[in-house]
């Protein structure tokens, strides 16, 4: 099959990952930067002649589907969000793009009887590993030991609810470093390293209320071979098995959980080693490519 892939690339990313995975899974690929040259979609259309068009939440994307629809009758199209808020409303914008398109794909399950008024093919789709770079570390030296090493470690903003988590954290006598907004910002390989000298990888996904949804930091987190202590939400042990990772729910739970695992290793371990090969099997990006063909596979 032949896939246009209109989506952010520059940022290696969530776009890159899914053209590895559609790659993997032997479809050709040609890939626009829905970011920076949107309105290159159609005319690479026009060239490529795609079976299928996925795209990101690029609501400047709109015009361009549009005459991508009108001129291949044929291909499908389908829209991935990959971000969420709390309610429909906060995605106004994306309306026109979302009723284009044949299915639209969401990472917030509450909010899919909301979305399927707008657009009735909507499904939970959620993120995945983007498992070509986030893995165990290749090597780790002694430079990295001496920056990484660390009893918790967490990567992102003091977005709410974070703030109060990580206030509580930092009272607490133990070896605790932030990266992400409050410094440097981690990915790749440096992030496999900082997971793997971080005894606790924490996560503190936004948004709880909707439910079956996490950020991809917890699949980068698990992939490297980590352990995981994240935010918890209803449906979390849907998304990720109970023996991968572990919750927490207020901050005064959270530090007895960080007490309790910096004094049991090795099972501590063991549950970073079980999320370590459920997630390879089972959440790469790959997998979640076949879930969304899977759910088109009537009309492709």
């Amino acid at each position: 099959m032949k896939v246009l892939l209109l989506f952010p690339m520059a940022d290696g990313q969530t776009g890159p990952a899914i053209k590895h995975a559609f790659e993997n899974l032997g479809h050709t690929v040609k890939s626009v930067d829905a970011k920076i040259y949107p309105g290159a979609s159609y005319l690479s259309a026009h060239d490529f002649k795609p079976d299928l068009v996925f795209c990101s939440r690029t609501a400047t994307l709109v015009p361009q589907i549009l005459k991508i629809r009108a001129e291949f009758k044929h291909a499908m199209v389908c829209t991935w969000l990959v971000d969420t808020r709390t309610t429909t409303d906060h995605w106004k914008h994306l309306f026109p793009l979302i009723t284009a398109s044949n299915y639209f794909f969401i990472v917030a399950s509450r909010l899919i009887p909301e979305w399927k008024k707008i657009n009735p093919n909507t499904f939970w789709l959620p993120q995945g590993l983007q498992d070509e770079i986030y893995g165990r570390p290749k090597i780790i030296t002694d430079e990295d030991r001496q920056k990484y090493l660390c009893d918790v470690s967490f990567a992102g903003s003091s977005r709410d609810p974070r703030g109060l988590f990580l206030d509580n954290i930092e009272q607490m006598n133990i070896h605790f470093k932030k990266w992400g907004n409050f410094g440097q910002k981690i990915y790749n390989e440096e992030h496999n390293k900082m997971v793997a000298l971080s005894k606790i990888n924490l996560a503190c996904s936004g948004w709880p209320e909707n439910e079956k949804t996490t950020s991809v930091r917890n699949y980068k987190i698990m992939g490297a071979g980590g352990f995981l202590l994240e935010l918890y939400r209803k449906g979390i042990y849907e998304i990720f098995p109970e023996d991968t990772l572990d919750c927490y729910k207020t901050p005064e739970d959270l530090a007895e959980k960080i007490r309790y695992w910096l004094d049991h290793e090795e099972e501590r371990k063991e549950i970073a080693a079980s999320g370590y090969k459920w997630i390879h099997e089972n959440a790469t990006y790959t997998h979640r490519i076949e879930m969304a063909l899977d759910y088109m596979k009537a009309d492709l």
